[in-house]
């Protein structure tokens, strides 16, 4: 099965950069101007929903700072690729910046000792690779940094983020924040004027760490050579500092103190993101896909992985045009197909969407669902039309009865999923499909992608 979702890889980050595929480079250039605007230190919080492509971005941005710096090791081939799809105000040869860019991912270390100590490891850690300084004194003095936080001797980082909570000590350490200018001051000399640091997926981290991290960020890290972006869905991390301090305080005006702007990440247009996955292809799967995500507002992971699941769900019978090998041309054929096209992507993305959403569809006691579905103008009018009687019409008709597209929507859904088939009843006809007891099965199984019409290899 194909994975849909990119993981952001240094190769797939540059190449997303190169096919603008979500349209964001517009936004990287306009977001790379403001940091660059930004005189003092800062503190940025870029706010989107879980899943909305917030990581692609800043690591995008990250990439951007550190390709723009002549003095990073990038080569000029990688420059170039990072680079030549993004159109920046100036063209000059000073369009440029002295800026280092790091990247730190909050809820991957939200299990050290001490988030002061764990940024320092990281940013030591990636600017020693990108950059020689081997023979410098930063180790040196970021050890001492250790030293004072902890009260101990230690000779390495990474011994140091075993050690107990040092804050405590941090007031009685006057030198501590002396050294830590010493140490961004090592960090930037003939390399850079100003560090970026971005600090990503904090809202997912556990209340204690998040919260840690942000007042320590706030007391001991503040410094004119630096800037600090966070990567947020602001809503959930309300929730996290909510859930430490409890539920009656004021996270909003608590965030307000660190961030000195919030910024909510731009929409992501989706057209040539379809075309990427394959859904431009006109088939009425593909519409009814798109629909259901335009119905519960998914962001990019959702998307890729609910067309992933659908698509290997109903991919040979809602994409084959000889249809006749499944029976489709039968009143329960024909009942099947349309199950196939408009149930099954809808139970696979209520199932992604919540749980609780997609249990109340399928036990017959929400039929909303459906009818939303429906209410759109280009999705499943025709086969809509297929379930009326012979008296009845969506329109204006002499001798039928005019009936509305929820009136129907609603037969059909009480069809599969409410009635109860015992004795002599053992189907409905609704229209031209025949719906039974086995339908409810049928659309379980087939939205779990365990029945006969799955693909597993497209």
């Amino acid at each position: 099965m194909k994975n849909y979702g990119m993981i952001p890889t240094e190769d797939n980050l540059i190449q997303a950069l190169l096919e603008d595929i979500l349209n964001r480079n517009k936004d990287i250039v306009f977001f790379y101007d403001l940091l660059m605007a930004q005189e003092g230190s800062s503190t940025i919080a870029i706010d989107g929903r879980w899943g909305s492509g917030k990581t692609f971005f800043v690591r995008q941005s990250m990439l951007v700072i550190n390709a723009k710096n002549p003095s990073s090791t990038f080569d000029e081939e990688k420059r170039a690729r990072i680079t030549s799809r993004l159109f920046f105000k100036k063209k000059s040869e000073d369009d440029t910046n002295c800026d280092l860019a790091v990247y730190y991912d909050a809820w991957e270390n939200d299990n050290d000792t001490d988030p002061v100590l764990s940024i320092i490891y990281e940013i030591t850690k990636q600017l020693s690779i990108e950059y020689d300084f081997k023979e410098k004194d930063i180790y040196k003095t970021a050890a001492h940094i250790v030293e004072v936080i902890s009260g101990k001797n230690v000779s390495g980082l990474l011994e140091s983020l075993k050690g107990e909570n040092p804050l405590e000590k941090f007031k009685e350490q006057k030198i501590l924040s002396e050294k830590i200018k010493q140490f961004f001051s090592e960090i930037l000399i003939e390399r850079g004027e100003r560090l970026v640091v971005f600090v990503d997926e904090l809202d997912r981290c556990k209340p204690t760490y998040a919260v840690r991290l942000l007042e320590q960020i706030k007391h001991y890290l503040s410094d004119d050579r630096v800037i600090f972006v966070f990567s947020v869905n602001i809503d959930e991390l309300q929730h996290t500092i909510k859930h430490y301090y409890g539920d009656d305080f004021d996270a909003c005006r608590y965030l307000d103190r660190f961030f000195d702007f919030r910024i909510a990440l731009p929409p992501a247009d989706l057209t040539k993101y379809y075309e990427k996955l394959g859904m431009n292809t006109g088939y009425v799967s593909e519409k009814v896909t798109m629909r259901i995500i335009k119905m519960y507002k998914m962001e990019l992971r959702g998307i890729s992985r609910f067309y992933r699941q659908v698509k290997t769900a109903v991919y040979i019978p809602t994409h084959d045009n000889d249809n006749k090998k499944f029976d489709f041309a039968f009143s329960d054929g024909a009942a099947k197909l349309f199950m196939l096209m408009y149930i099954v992507p809808l139970a696979i993305g209520l199932n992604i969407v919540d749980i609780s959403l997609y249990d109340d569809f399928v036990n017959g006691k929400d039929d909303s669902p459906l009818i939303e579905l429906f209410a759109g103008e280009d999705v499943g009018e025709w086969d809509l039309r297929n379930c009326l009687k012979n008296d009845e019409s969506f329109d204006d008709e002499e001798s039928k009865t005019k009936v509305t597209k929820e009136q129907i929507v609603k037969r059909v859904y009480k069809a599969i999923f409410v009635n109860e088939y015992t004795g002599r009843k053992h189907s409905e006809i609704v229209g031209q499909y025949e719906f039974d007891d086995s339908a409810k099965k049928y659309i379980i199984s087939t939205s779990s992608m365990m029945s006969e019409y799955a693909d597993y290899n497209i």
